[in-house]
């Protein structure tokens, strides 16, 4: 994974002096002086990773507001918001909206790397996470309907004969059923199953 800065700030002094002191980390630095000039070059790749420096106020739409329009496209990048103006209510709104960190300027230099030496953990274990949802997403695609309907079922603790008697089959079609599933999960146990199935229920990526 690349460690790529993205830092968006309507003040050129800003951005010069942070991708200097950024560039001094050995990482790449993608500035730019507006919100529609980073999703001019970015909005459709949802897929971005690495670390979002972001002002809160700027002129037309602010860094603040942008977060609070809807849920946030880029859920590998973690955002720190920077502000010369920051408020308590300011803070909390951040953070409500999935905010990695809130900085208030001038920035301390090395709170700031230190803080987005962070975040490009954090988008790193953020691509982990994606990966292994997106492997156990594509394996339960491929159960049809009524598997997942016997699957259900035996997950409720129910027996072969039981699922069976619930669902109108014959005790040997959800035998087949069974398999079927066990086989397209690349699994040997029910209780394999179920893991695999609470992997793609509670794993949720932020943003």
């Amino acid at each position: 994974m690349d460690n790529i800065i993205y830092l968006i700030d309507d003040d050129a002094s800003v951005r010069e002096s942070l991708v200097f002191l950024l560039s001094g980390m050995n990482w790449q630095i993608k500035a730019f002086d507006s919100i529609a000039a980073f999703t001019t070059a970015h909005g459709s790749d949802t897929a971005l990773t690495g670390c979002l420096l972001l002002d809160m106020r700027m002129p037309g739409k602010g860094g603040l507001a942008w977060l609070e329009e809807g849920r946030w496209p880029w859920p590998l990048l973690p955002v720190i918001l920077m502000t010369g103006h920051g408020t308590i209510d300011a803070c909390r709104r951040a953070f409500h909206n999935g905010v990695f960190e809130f900085f208030t300027k001038p920035l301390d230099a090395d709170k700031l790397i230190e803080s987005v030496t962070a975040a490009l953990a954090e988008s790193q274990q953020r691509v982990g996470v994606w990966q292994e949802v997106t492997r156990v997403r594509a394996l339960f695609a491929q159960l049809s309907a009524r598997e997942f309907e016997v699957l259900h079922a035996l997950m409720d603790g129910g027996s072969n004969k039981e699922v069976a008697a619930r669902l109108d089959l014959s005790p040997r079609t959800v035998e087949a059923h069974r398999a079927a599933v066990f086989l397209k999960l690349g699994v040997a146990s029910l209780v394999q199953a179920i893991r695999e199935y609470d992997k793609l229920q509670s794993v949720e990526l932020p943003g």
